[in-house]
């Protein structure tokens, strides 16, 4: 008789790209097996609907990726039963960017006057809008088109249909490179905006569905798939592959060259995964500044743990 695996589903934050190697070569390579573990990644319906976190709340996930917006959002609703808890940063370092045409919008004040393609994700207009306030615009006219599809807003852009969006530079930026598109690119830490970790995967820890036991095996297992996309570019690409039909192999290995950087810190070499309080911190005191986040009370030791790579 054989030992069963406990199911494990996960709600990723969009189609399947390089932020999520680790998690399928963690599948592929059966590590998530060999740790007992049955790993369904769950990519989201083609209208992106349900947001991964909502999946999670619903039940129709064990585990969601998010970014630390969305855990923040939920600390602040205070929902009963349901408390979104980071357990492991996919990227430690912030990957995205808003992005313009080269000869179009030039700096952040420049879309004052244009359209934001917007995801409608917590806090995100307010964000972008504050960007442009910083850098000299007045952000309440930015005009925020929030109807075209989440999953196109980068093909929105390159048709000229709005301004701006908010992209990961290892994914969409790799792809401008290699159609020659030029980019002007706003990063929040060029406007002084100490950004969270994003995305993480989260857990509902008002739940007692999934142990300590069985959660550390999901971390441990999902670290080394992660150290295996950062080390072994030939199998990663083999294995993304199968979940990127429509990506060549060059943009694949630039993809992943680009993203491994993003994995770790400087100050947290090997350490993959883990957070830190202060990084937390920092975000929490400039959304609280900004006005973005109203509870007074929120308990920032709350919104992440790192108990389960012990």
């Amino acid at each position: 008789m054989t030992n069963s695996k406990t199911p494990i589903r996960v709600a990723l934050d969009w189609t399947p790209n390089t932020i999520h190697s680790g998690l399928f070569l963690a599948h592929a390579k059966n590590l998530y097996s060999d740790a007992g573990l049955d790993v369904q990644l769950l990519p989201p319906d083609p209208s992106y609907s349900t947001t991964p976190a909502k999946r999670l709340e619903a039940g129709e996930a064990d585990l969601a990726i998010c970014p630390s917006e969305s855990i923040i959002a939920y600390a602040e609703s205070a929902k009963p039963n349901f408390q979104l808890q980071a357990i492991y940063a996919i990227l430690k370092q912030d990957a995205s960017a808003i992005v313009t045409k080269a000869d179009e919008i030039l700096r952040p004040r420049d879309l004052e006057d244009g359209v934001y393609g917007s995801y409608g994700a917590r806090y995100e207009d307010a964000i972008v809008r504050e960007m442009v306030n910083i850098g000299g615009g007045d952000g309440s006219k930015v005009r925020m088109e929030s109807s075209k599809g989440k999953l196109s807003l980068f093909e929105e852009l390159k048709k000229g249909t709005i301004d701006a969006t908010w992209i990961f530079l290892p994914w969409e930026g790799v792809e401008a490179q290699l159609e020659a598109l030029a980019l002007n690119v706003f990063r929040m830490e060029d406007a002084g905006i100490p950004y969270g970790y994003s995305p993480v995967i989260a857990r509902n820890a008002a739940s007692e569905k999934l142990s300590d036991d069985v959660l550390g095996r999901v971390v441990q297992a999902t670290r080394r798939g992660y150290e295996m996309a950062r080390t072994d570019a030939a199998t990663t690409v083999q294995v993304m592959k199968e979940q990127c039909p429509g990506k060549s192999t060059d943009f694949l290995e630039m993809s992943q060259s680009d993203i491994n950087g993003f994995y770790g810190e400087n100050d947290e070499a090997g350490e993959l995964g883990t957070m830190r309080l202060e990084r937390w911190q920092g975000w929490i005191d400039w959304l609280k500044e900004k006005r973005l986040v109203m509870k007074e009370d929120l308990r920032v030791e709350e919104l992440f743990t790192n108990r389960f790579f012990e």
